[in-house]
């Protein structure tokens, strides 16, 4: 396959995918999802190939998390400044207490799956002054799951529906914000049980 055959996707798709799966890690709302569950109607229909499209997703991917962390990182003292920096300063506290709860290669690599996890995460690295050994390998197994799980999404959905490839996976994309809210949902409910707990005093030891 000719990748900048303009009869193809190529000269314009695998670009515009790579940016926005960087800048997703900055700027979560982005809508990189939809390039990446694209991959497998687009590729069966010889309109790109599966393993660029995989590939450059993956190190989009891989570059836009270890960028954020750096960035973070180098700029803590000055991100407060800014309404963008408090903004990702604010979203550093899901990945803190996740970095605080579990491991930190299974928090970098897993919590992309859950909706803002992907920034949260690499916010929290970046604060914590993670290893970049450790940040690189998580983002690589992580990234990777990440890609091949909105593959398999997109795929299953475009199979379910019979849709075209955009319509499937914008549908897709649905599904998979939905998969990645329930995590999201049941976390905050828990917290928001324990401080209900800690705040009745009737659970208080001696009361009665």
């Amino acid at each position: 396959m000719n990748l900048a055959d303009p009869s193809t996707l190529g000269w314009w798709y695998y670009p515009l995918s790579f940016v926005l799966n960087v800048l997703d890690s900055f700027v979560a709302p982005l809508p990189q999802e939809l390039f990446v569950l694209a991959i497998g109607p687009l590729s069966g229909r010889g309109l790109v190939s599966f393993w660029a499209a995989v590939a450059v997703a993956w190190i989009a991917n891989v570059l836009g998390d270890v960028w954020l962390a750096w960035v973070v990182e180098r700029y803590r003292h000055v991100l407060d400044r800014w309404r963008f920096g408090r903004w990702l300063l604010a979203k550093a506290e899901a990945g803190e207490r996740a970095l605080g709860e579990r491991g930190t290669f299974a928090v970098l690599a897993g919590l992309r799956f859950i909706s803002g996890g992907r920034t949260a995460s690499y916010v929290a690295a970046g604060l914590a002054a993670v290893p970049r050994r450790t940040q690189w390998a998580a983002t690589a197994v992580g990234s990777l799951a990440w890609v091949f799980f909105m593959v398999l999404i997109g795929q299953l959905t475009q199979s379910a529906t019979g849709l075209p490839a955009w319509a499937s996976a914008l549908v897709g994309m649905g599904v998979g914000t939905l998969i990645g809210a329930i995590p999201a949902l049941i976390g905050w409910a828990r917290r928001r049980s324990q401080r209900g707990r800690r705040d009745d005093p009737t659970s208080s030891t001696g009361t009665g």
